[in-house]
């Protein structure tokens, strides 16, 4: 049987110490240029920070979340353009993507194994996972992805088998050539704009009525406040009763119905917008490292870092308030607790605003 493996490349799970949890893409796109031999400097920080992952925010009203997907992996940019291509495009790499519907799964598996038969991994959407291809074995293919099981790995290089990519794969990137780009002004100035962009967009057709950028602080600050609902509800157990307040549902929307669960609520409406702000302190570090990229700069970008980390930091102390299981959830039930998270957000508004204006200010 023929096979061909890509070693030495470290395992990936979620809630590992390196970041890895804040959705699959980033890691994925790190641990191919790994691969490749990418120069040290290109980290979590650095992918997440020029791709723009870390400071995007979207939240849906309703505490709704997305059919197969948490809230917190959607990303919004100008023109559309993936997470992962936009981290390709910033750190030097070109490559192609191709949607399998349209070339045939015959032809994927063929680039993939020439692929990877050159030394050169392959990045695999599927639905709405990434994951990184480092070898195969006849027509099955191993790599790492944050949402394989890290108790199936296969030795010897600790590769998860992905079995199924056939049947659940919808396009993979072929990376065609990698020319490491280190941090230069025009670049720092393209990711300060990336952040302008994400924060100030606070609509996108394509995502209906979700609040994006400063605006899903007040969103969810206003649910906190004045959702009136929260009564029935009891950790683990759905509500079937009359909810007062209105979440219409369009024929054909793409949201699942959160409303009903003091669970859903908490970590598909509440917990996975901190796990978006999460991203702020990657964004902190990469700031303090490279405000000297354009002197003249330096000490405002440095302002604007400690006002990420600030907010950052504020949206942690949810967990002064409750604790990760049943009996701390529902303390979310609590008027005082949920009126203490919503001036908790409103503070970290106050910061992202201070923070982009000083991008502004520097852009124009």
């Amino acid at each position: 049987m023929q096979e061909k493996f890509i070693e030495g490349v470290m395992p990936l799970q979620q809630f590992m110490e390196d970041g890895s949890f804040l959705m699959p893409e980033i890691p994925a796109v790190l641990r191919a240029l790994q691969a490749l031999k990418a120069p040290k400097y290109i980290d979590y920080d650095y992918l997440l920070s020029v791709s723009g992952m870390a400071v995007r925010l979207a939240w849906q009203q309703g505490w709704a979340e997305y059919v197969g997907l948490p809230n917190q992996g959607i990303f919004y940019n100008e023109g559309n353009k993936s997470i992962v291509e936009m981290a390709l495009d910033r750190i030097g790499a070109t490559y192609t993507v191709k949607t399998v519907s349209h070339v045939g799964i015959e032809t994927a598996k063929n680039d993939i194994k020439k692929s990877i038969d050159k030394g050169v991994p392959v990045l695999i959407q599927e639905p709405c996972v990434y994951a990184a291809i480092l070898g195969y074995k006849g027509d099955d293919l191993y790599g790492v992805s944050t949402s394989a099981d890290a108790g199936k790995r296969v030795e010897p290089y600790q590769y998860n088998l992905f079995d199924t990519w056939q049947e659940e794969t919808v396009s993979y990137t072929l990376i065609e050539d990698y020319t490491p780009k280190a941090m230069d002004a025009q670049l720092l100035r393209d990711t300060l704009r990336t952040a302008v962009y994400l924060a100030r967009t606070t609509r996108v057709d394509r995502l209906g009525d979700t609040a994006l950028g400063v605006s899903s602080f007040d969103a969810l600050a206003e649910m906190l406040v004045w959702d009136e609902n929260f009564d029935p509800l009891e950790p683990g157990k759905r509500y079937e009763g009359e909810l007062t307040f209105p979440y219409e549902r369009p024929e054909g929307y793409y949201r699942t119905d959160g409303a009903r669960t003091l669970d859903q609520r908490f970590w598909s409406g509440y917990c996975d917008y901190l796990c978006m702000l999460n991203g702020y302190e990657n964004f902190f570090r990469f700031l303090d490292k490279y405000a000297d990229t354009i002197p003249e700069w330096s000490s405002r970008l440095r302002e604007a870092a400690q006002y990420y980390l600030h907010a950052c930091v504020y949206s942690g102390e949810l967990w002064k308030y409750v604790t990760p299981d049943a009996a701390g959830v529902a303390k979310f039930k609590d008027k005082d607790v949920r009126y203490a998270f919503a001036a908790h957000m409103l503070r970290a508004k106050i910061y992202t605003i201070r923070a982009v204006e000083i991008f502004e200010g520097l852009l124009k």
